[in-house]
């Protein structure tokens, strides 16, 4: 058993082998055709997506982790003010709290809607 995964493992990697070489082949050969100028351009091309597509990524990253953060102070900010004014205005006396009445309710009626 171990013997047939290893021949079938070893086939599909000389195979994989045997593509890539196929393709390096006809790289080689297509850029032995292309004008200089050409494959500096490219060259230049591709060192600058290399480098740029990972500062831009980084810089996105950063500025979105910087607006929520600032996101987040800002809300804390604003509730607390909030419930600081909300408790300003619930604050109430015992006088208040003496003049209250208990009300008991023994049966709900409701009148129907004559249309």
């Amino acid at each position: 058993m171990k013997n047939s995964n290893k021949q079938y493992l070893y086939s599909v990697l000389r195979q994989a082998w045997q593509e890539l070489r196929a393709l390096g082949d006809k790289a080689g050969k297509g850029l032995m055709r292309t004008p200089l100028p050409r494959i500096l351009i490219l060259c230049i091309g591709l060192a600058l997506l290399i480098t740029l597509v990972p500062l831009i990524l980084t810089l996105f990253v950063i500025f979105m982790l910087v607006k929520l953060f600032l996101v987040v102070v800002t809300m804390s900010g604003r509730s607390r003010e909030q419930t600081a004014t909300e408790f300003k205005q619930k604050q109430w006396s015992y006088k208040e709290a003496e003049d209250a009445q208990f009300v008991r309710v023994e049966q709900i009626s409701y009148r129907q809607d004559e249309r």
